[in-house]
């Protein structure tokens, strides 16, 4: 399953940085409650995890304690898909029978819990997955859920009487190392989402609260620190999202974003010599950005210049091959430059990655382009 693990960079600019200087503040220092009001509730791990009466209803059909039964519930075929835009708590996921990579891991363990089924969560360290939203880069990290036999006494045992539910085809994920996460960890990530979530919606008191309810949940939890520093400068707090960034870049399992966004803070206020400083580190780091050969096809395109639009988005695509508008964007170019065959092909992979929303405009264009002129 996938896991909406959100991790920020501006969407103009990828700049890079060598080193930053300076002493760290400690955390204490960091936050501004007086900046923020106290807006919505933020949800307690209790309701994150409650059974809607659907849900019991669909445990007290199953036997106690049986995964396999578990397993093939989840996995049947239609009964569960995959949506990437919201995360939703255990009993909305189940109602909707869609939801992220996170959402479907909640339920998957509410519903364990309730059937007397043990379970761990998994951290597939996978490639990145990107997307973007509102105006920030959204990199997608994976986890599953592991459903072990009751019986199970060792670790051959659990690999051996155990199975892994995860949306993604095996091919996918396998040869991948995991790493595991307890529920602490897991919910700080929860919250973490739904703070990404609540900016896009420019709900900027109400994630504030949810990235100190990650924080309260597991301090270790470095990313929050990163969405934290985004926060505040689409707050307008130019200073403190600094000293976020500044903290976050000595931070080894998100110092690369933090010094994305810290560079793209000190190019808004022309500070160019510290610019030139952090521009070298990351310059690499922009070229793996697979938006940054999206936005460069797009702009070919614009210019008519379709053979540069076909190669920047044949590069975006080999770095994430899983994105509609990629394939959408290669479409085009290829409809333009003359190659119908692979115009119709890269519309029809379109469609079938997109979201049931956007399906219908994808079909009508296939259509158009199978009609015989």
């Amino acid at each position: 399953m996938k896991l909406h693990f959100i991790i920020f960079c501006f969407c103009t600019l990828l700049l890079g940085c060598s080193s930053v200087t300076g002493v760290a503040p400690a955390p204490k220092t960091l936050w501004h409650d007086e900046a923020f009001a106290q807006t919505h509730a933020v949800p307690s791990a209790k309701q994150v995890f409650a059974l809607s009466p659907q849900m019991r209803r669909t445990v007290g059909k199953m036997k106690d304690r049986d995964h396999s039964e578990l397993a093939k519930f989840l996995r049947r075929d239609g009964e569960i898909s995959y949506d990437s835009r919201k995360t939703l708590n255990a009993a909305d996921t189940f109602a909707l029978r869609s939801g992220n990579c996170m959402s479907l891991v909640i339920m998957t363990a509410a519903l364990a819990r309730a059937n007397n089924v043990d379970y761990r969560y998994q951290l597939v360290q996978s490639p990145p997955v990107w997307d973007r939203q509102g105006g920030l880069y959204l990199i997608n990290g994976h986890v599953n859920v592991q459903l072990i036999d009751g019986r199970s006494r060792s670790q051959i045992d659990v690999a051996t009487s155990s199975t892994t539910i995860d949306f993604l085809p095996g091919n996918q994920i396998r040869g991948y190392a995991v790493k595991p996460l307890n529920e602490q960890q897991l919910l700080a990530r929860y919250y973490n989402n739904l703070a990404a979530e609540a900016m896009v919606d420019q709900q900027y008191d109400y994630a504030y609260q949810l990235l100190k309810a990650a924080h309260a949940t597991d301090p270790n939890y470095q990313q929050m620190w990163n969405t934290l520093g985004v926060l505040y400068r689409r707050k307008g707090l130019d200073p403190q999202a600094e000293s976020i960034y500044r903290f976050a870049t000595e931070l080894p399992q998100v110092s690369n974003d933090a010094l994305h966004n810290l560079a793209l803070l000190l190019a808004s206020q022309d500070r160019l010599q510290e610019w030139q400083q952090v521009h070298a580190r990351l310059e690499l780091n922009r070229i793996r950005n697979p938006y940054y050969y999206f936005d460069m096809g797009e702009s070919a395109y614009r210019r008519g210049e379709f053979g540069d639009a076909v190669r920047y988005f044949n590069k975006a695509l080999k770095l994430a091959d899983y994105r509609h508008e990629f394939h959408f964007g290669l479409s085009r170019a290829y409809f333009r430059n003359g190659q119908l065959r692979l115009s119709e092909r890269h519309m029809q992979k379109a469609e079938q990655l997109a979201p049931q929303d956007e399906k219908q405009r994808y079909q009508l264009k296939l259509a158009a382009l199978r009609k015989p002129s």
